[in-house]
């Protein structure tokens, strides 16, 4: 049986966690290259309800009877407190030819147009009030709040992947050193990850996209999601190192 797959952008910078403790409380940075504006890109969870001759479908469930289905599960979704995620797991398992699925970050072109209006039309964390028809069947969509950060990587010798000989004082130190300097005014946070971050994103200005909930290590996300655009976190520590994270939008 086919599968609904929209395109699925997973990030994968990090993976595994080492638990600190942040120091320090998160401070605004200004910086020329935030501006607040309209997401490109969002992540989303539907469920999908199949009916006989929707693609992929296998049940000989028909449509009238795969939406009266679909409806009661919305329903369900939208009731005070529901657990969107629990709910969908628990349908999948209940029927044949229903799939739950969270989306990967994906941004315009890449989805079903009806989909695609419906997700970029709610707001984080909304579920759309109406089932939304595709050639794949019936869907339940909710968009996932998102966020989207920079941030620099100060490795040392020892943590994972690293291909630095600095030691792991010598690199708190100069992250320390790095977030003082990104807190100055009209400090540019895309060219300081282009000079000292050791992560893979650093050509690309520290820009590790957008994500949502789960995409990253506990204490990246953590860090990450509390927040506000433009500010900066304490230094995090992962066991890739010391990170300095900037929320973009």
């Amino acid at each position: 049986m086919n599968r609904f797959s929209l395109v699925l952008c997973l990030i994968s910078l990090i993976a595994g966690v080492s638990r600190a403790g942040l120091a320090g409380p998160a401070v605004s940075a200004p910086s020329p290259t935030l501006a607040v504006r309209e997401p490109t890109t969002v992540c989303a969870s539907h469920i999908l309800v199949r009916y006989w001759g929707s693609l992929g479908a296998s049940d000989l469930r028909t449509s009238p009877v795969a939406r009266a289905i679909a409806e009661k599960i919305l329903a369900r979704v939208r009731e005070p407190g529901a657990d969107f995620e629990a709910i969908g797991h628990e349908s999948e398992k209940a029927y044949p030819d229903i799939l739950y699925e969270r989306t990967g970050p994906v941004g315009h072109g890449k989805m079903e147009k009806p989909f695609e209006e419906t997700v970029f039309a709610l707001q984080p964390g909304q579920i759309a009030d109406h089932l939304i028809v595709t050639i794949h069947g019936f869907h339940i969509i909710r968009r996932n709040p998102t966020i989207h950060c920079r941030e620099i990587l100060i490795a040392y010798q020892g943590a994972s992947r690293a291909l630095v000989t600095r030691t792991e004082v010598e690199a708190r130190k100069l992250a320390e050193t790095v977030r003082a300097e990104a807190l100055k005014p009209g400090a540019d946070f895309a060219a300081l990850a282009r000079r000292y971050s050791d992560a893979p994103d650093a050509a690309n200005g520290g820009d590790v996209g957008v994500f949502d909930r789960r995409m990253m290590i506990q204490s990246f996300e953590d860090a990450a999601f509390a927040l506000k655009v433009g500010e900066l976190s304490p230094v995090v520590e992962t066991r890739f190192g010391f990170h300095i994270i900037q929320r973009i939008e």
